[in-house]
């Protein structure tokens, strides 16, 4: 028994005796609520949307489409995701490495008050009309500077609850020396490193162009630069959703078919390859843009297929355990 960290060794392997800590598990059930709130509200946005595009129905004057888009993307594409994320990382990360500190549960809320308070904001400014930019917000559309305030919050919120977890994760390995670690909190170490290396692009973005432009503090803004850097976060992005997806594959189709995973070592290589390679490659959004040179959209090509290597490794991963698992 090991009191410190409420772990049991086990087949080569340390496991809780219990499930999530009560206090963690509040945490993370305040995540799946809001995440599940936006999803409801960004699929009725998604489905007065297609109604109106279908001609089934005609909106009321003070309801605009562009509104309803924005809320549908932004809600279902950043926040539910996010949020449902953050919930699960934060669940998997107590019942696998045990309770967090009170200092680090306490760090966790303040960055979900700061996400949540940023959620409010722009989600206040889009039902009110005045963020009807869609989910990339793209200039020349503008904003009311509220709405990009609350982006900056709920980015910013999120490297915060993040920190717990990656603290939570090494502090683990210094009092295990040699043992080793939850595969489930490597996985959740990548994640969180790809959304904060990701995230640096729309605070960029945000705050040294979007505020100042939606505060008149400049009459102009750099278009591609914005673009760029939105896409610089708005790719990476995709894997941040599909990374906590191939962790319950790796993790829970093992137990559920009741044999073990092929091999962690290969688990581990697939995640470091998505941190590394994902980051480079969301100029293959923009294509089309004319102030991107031929080279570099050559280039971003050739990388986005160099993406899809540790997606084989999961699926030939996954598949071996399969066979694995019947062969025994």
């Amino acid at each position: 028994m090991m009191n410190q960290s409420n772990l049991a060794f086990k087949n080569n392997h340390y496991e809780p005796e219990i499930g999530v800590d009560p206090r963690d598990g509040k945490l993370a059930f305040y995540y799946v609520v809001i995440a599940f709130s936006a999803f409801l509200l960004g699929i009725l946005g998604g489905l007065l949307q297609g109604l109106s595009r279908g001609g089934m129905i005609e909106l009321p004057s003070w309801l605009g489409y562009y509104q309803i888009l924005t809320a549908h993307g932004v809600l279902l594409a950043l926040v539910f995701t996010t949020y449902i994320i953050y919930g699960f990382l934060y669940a998997g990360m107590s019942r696998t490495h045990g309770a967090f500190s009170p200092r680090l549960r306490k760090t966790g809320w303040i960055g979900f008050i700061l996400t949540s308070l940023g959620t409010g904001m722009a989600t206040v400014m889009i039902l009110a009309n005045e963020a009807s930019v869609l989910y990339t917000f793209y200039a020349p559309l503008q904003a009311h500077y509220i709405f990009y305030f609350g982006l900056v919050f709920f980015i910013v919120g999120t490297w915060v609850t993040g920190i717990p977890m990656l603290v939570h994760y090494f502090k683990w390995k210094k009092t295990h020396p040699g043992e080793p670690a939850p595969l489930f909190g490597f996985m959740t170490t990548a994640t969180i490193l790809l959304w904060i290396i990701a995230g640096l692009g729309v605070a960029a973005t945000v705050i040294g162009q979007m505020i100042p432009w939606a505060l008149g503090m400049t009459d102009e803004i750099n278009v591609v630069l914005s673009r760029s850097l939105f896409w610089y976060f708005g790719h990476p992005l995709v894997y941040f959703w599909i990374m906590p997806a191939y962790m319950v594959w790796y993790l829970v189709v093992p137990k559920v078919i009741g044999g073990k995973l092929f091999s962690a070592s290969l688990a581990k290589l697939a995640f470091v390859l998505f941190l590394l390679f994902s980051i480079p490659v969301g100029f293959h959004h923009q294509l089309m843009e004319s102030g991107i040179s031929v080279f570099w959209k050559y280039v971003q090509t050739i990388l986005t297929f160099v993406v899809v290597v540790p997606s084989l490794l999961t699926a030939f991963s996954i598949f071996a355990t399969f066979e694995q698992t019947g062969r025994e």
